[in-house]
């Protein structure tokens, strides 16, 4: 009789754990669009319950680049990655939108793409314009043509899908105009040279600007853009306060300050937050 109730008890928990989870968000989109480089762009929009304090999201790729949270105001979500998980702080928000760069899911042998991938939930994969489908490892819920674009429909599940490419050619320049007389033809070649010299004067003067912004560089300053650019350009200045704990947090925002002063960053307000953008 124990035992029953045990086994009872264990099955309950489970369910309502199950429950639990899923009455946490849903999934209403998850497009995976291809690139023709076989990088791959992942948009998840997920409508969350807002008196959740955090969801889980799992992310397709272990190399994910760019990735961006935002609520349904298009608000900054903080979040954090371990493994391939994303742990989203979203109490208040009702929809959340998850966005990233994955080029770990493709491969190319002799002209052939591949993707690869482990799907945690029902998703559309959109292939590059004109490709034509080689190989599925299982048959799609659906598959759609639109335009020069093959949308295939995908359950949750292990999948292999292959195709290729055609050639694209050289794109062809235009012949210049020919100009109808001599003293046209002194004319276009005059404009063209000033034109030549103002480009060239332009690029040396902002090279020499930019030389000497960042002569004038502090080391703190110059691994602070070192860690932007490798976060795309921009961040929350509680991810630099975070990533530097050994700069106070006022030594930092004067850091930001002096950069911005000097041209090379800008400081805009996202909710209660601070983002951090290269120029």
């Amino acid at each position: 009789m124990l035992s029953c109730i045990a086994v009872a008890l264990i099955v309950l928990l489970t369910l309502t754990s199950q429950s639990t989870y899923g009455d946490a968000f849903f999934i209403q989109e998850a497009t995976l669009t291809v690139y023709r480089d076989g990088v791959i762009h992942v948009k998840i929009v997920a409508l969350v319950n807002e008196t959740e304090a955090l969801i889980t999201i799992p992310l397709l790729s272990s190399r994910s680049s760019g990735l961006l949270v935002l609520d349904e105001a298009g608000d900054l979500l903080d979040y954090e990655v371990e493994g391939k998980n994303a742990t989203i702080y979203s109490l208040g928000a009702t929809k959340v939108t998850l966005e990233y760069y994955a080029d770990d899911l493709t491969s190319k042998e002799a002209g052939l793409w591949t993707i690869t991938l482990s799907a945690p939930f029902d998703l559309s994969v959109v292939l590059p314009e004109n490709a034509t489908i080689m190989y599925l490892s299982a048959v799609p819920s659906a598959i759609t043509v639109e335009g020069d674009l093959i949308r295939l429909d995908l359950y949750p599940g292990d999948w292999e899908i292959s195709y290729e490419l055609p050639a694209q050619p050289p794109p062809s320049s235009p012949p210049p105009s020919q100009p109808s007389s001599a003293a046209g033809s002194s004319a276009y070649y005059y404009v063209l040279a000033v034109a030549i010299i103002s480009i060239i004067a332009a690029s040396m003067l902002l090279l020499v600007r930019r030389r000497s912004r960042i002569k004038d560089l502090r080391n703190e300053e110059v691994e602070v853009l070192r860690f932007l650019k490798e976060r795309g350009g921009r961040v929350l200045e509680s991810e630099l306060r975070e990533r530097f704990p050994d700069i106070p947090r006022t030594s930092m925002w004067r850091l930001i300050r002096r950069l911005e002063k000097q041209g090379i960053v800008r400081v805009r307000k996202v909710g209660l937050q601070n983002l951090v953008e290269m120029k």
